[in-house]
């Protein structure tokens, strides 16, 4: 079981800011998805997920035009939040809803903005946002070379519970299962 408190209560900058996916962040999201893994033979159809009414999309943007913003990052090491930009988005999540439990199915922080808590607050958000669901259970499957988003999710309270053998498309990599157990 988890403690929300102590998720959200990680010291990322009030500036950074999470919100739902709407229809016109769908071409920032395919280009980070692109970027972070140039290999894969099939991207996330964002307009197909809009239309289940199980999927639940989560990104992080910007209040400043990019170059702005890869300055203050340099400066200051914060990142801000703008809901009228679709070009500034830093990541996204995206989930499923089945029966009690949330899916995690996406999640993708742009190459150059990882490493600033982005990955956190989506994170965070989502398993917040899972409480008006009234959620028991969080899943993923991640790389098991992906080391970062591993100890990530081991952070937050996830547990591993499984393998699947030579998961990924290249067919020598496995997958990680993780659970989450939330408090009822």
């Amino acid at each position: 079981m988890t403690n929300l408190n102590y998720i959200t209560s990680k010291n990322v900058s009030p500036h950074n800011r999470v919100r739902h996916m709407n229809i016109s962040d769908q071409g920032a999201c395919l280009n980070i998805q692109r970027r972070a893994f140039p290999k894969l033979k099939s991207y996330t159809d964002f307009a197909k997920e809009f239309g289940k009414d199980h999927s639940i999309y989560l990104v992080t943007y910007f209040e400043q035009c990019q170059v702005q913003v890869q300055q203050k990052i340099k400066l200051s090491n914060y990142l801000c939040e703008c809901s009228t930009n679709a070009t500034n988005v830093s990541g996204f999540i995206g989930s499923w809803r089945v029966a009690d439990q949330i899916q995690i199915i996406d999640f993708v922080v742009a190459p150059e903005f990882r490493r600033f808590g982005i990955g956190w607050l989506l994170l965070a958000s989502l398993i917040e946002h899972t409480g008006s669901f009234r959620s028991k259970l969080v899943t993923l499957e991640v790389r098991a070379s992906n080391d970062a988003a591993i100890n990530l999710y081991k952070k937050f309270g996830f547990e591993i519970c499984g393998h699947r053998k030579s998961y990924y498309s290249n067919k020598t990599e496995d997958a990680i299962l993780m659970n989450l157990e939330l408090e009822s």
